[in-house]
């Protein structure tokens, strides 16, 4: 998700940092994704950005992606997870036919993608996840303490996660979220979701990958309509930084520039 907005930005200061001999901008639009890498490319002169097809979701395009980046590198650094969807407020879809799609991109189809991806990262040199999480998948938004100390063991699953997010869907549909302790939106548990990966894969791990998350804050992007107060080249540095700085923490969720809590 790098053709626009946060992760434009990445893209740019991941060259920037001069840590990287190539960027890949990955993005489903092949005119919008080719013009970014572009655009990106003028300010980098030791540098070389590309762009790759990929769409979050397609399974099929997942390991195609893969397959480009097994035959052309060999193996990954830094994979940053940006891209996502997010329902407008003022979309007449209801809140329980959100749930689905919102879980599928998210969540599984960060998970599918990230876990095809790690035998690369396994081969990378100081290799680091980031992955852009939010404010919204604040562990605050569950309402019962055993959801949350489910979410936040450090002998939870991804398995178990899985059937945790299988289960929010499920009492959604059955309109019994906010009874079983559920927050109220979608994206959020999406985003808690995705912070709770991140916490598996720095366990799993560790000594290997450092895997973070982030939240890039409220910024002026086409998901917040523009109405973010957060330059969105200000909130690309919060994955920006554990994607390079020395000595990165593992398993941490950083906010506002550095290491804040869930």
């Amino acid at each position: 998700g790098s053709n626009k907005g946060i992760g434009f930005f990445i893209a740019l200061q991941l060259g920037l940092s001069g840590l990287f001999q190539d960027v890949i901008l990955a993005c489903r639009d092949a005119s919008r994704g080719q013009a970014a890498a572009l655009e990106i490319q003028k300010s980098l002169s030791n540098t070389r950005v590309s762009y790759a097809p990929l769409t979050l979701g397609d399974y099929k395009s997942h390991a195609h992606f893969l397959n480009y980046m097994q035959d052309t590198f060999g193996k990954c650094d830094v994979l940053v997870n940006n891209a996502a969807i997010a329902y407008k407020g003022s979309d007449p879809t209801p809140f329980e036919q959100q749930t689905k799609p919102t879980l599928d991109v998210n969540f599984r189809a960060t998970v599918d993608f990230t876990e095809k991806m790690l035998p690369l990262l396994r081969k990378g040199t100081d290799a680091r996840i980031v992955n852009v999480a939010s404010m919204a998948g604040h562990l605050s938004q569950l309402t019962s303490q055993d959801l949350r100390n489910t979410f936040t063991s450090d002998k939870l699953t991804m398995s178990q996660l899985q059937d945790l997010v299988n289960k929010f869907e499920a009492d959604v549909q059955s309109g019994l979220h906010k009874k079983q302790g559920w927050g109220s939106s979608n994206y959020g548990m999406s985003k808690l979701a995705v912070i709770a990966a991140t916490k598996i894969w720095a366990r799993q791990e560790a000594g290997v990958i450092s895997v973070n998350c982030c939240c890039p804050g409220y910024c002026k992007t086409d998901m917040s309509s523009q109405r973010g107060i957060r330059d969105p080249s200000d909130g690309a540095k919060n994955a920006v930084i554990p994607a390079t700085m020395e000595n990165p923490p593992t398993g941490a969720f950083f906010q506002d520039y550095k290491v804040g809590e869930w």
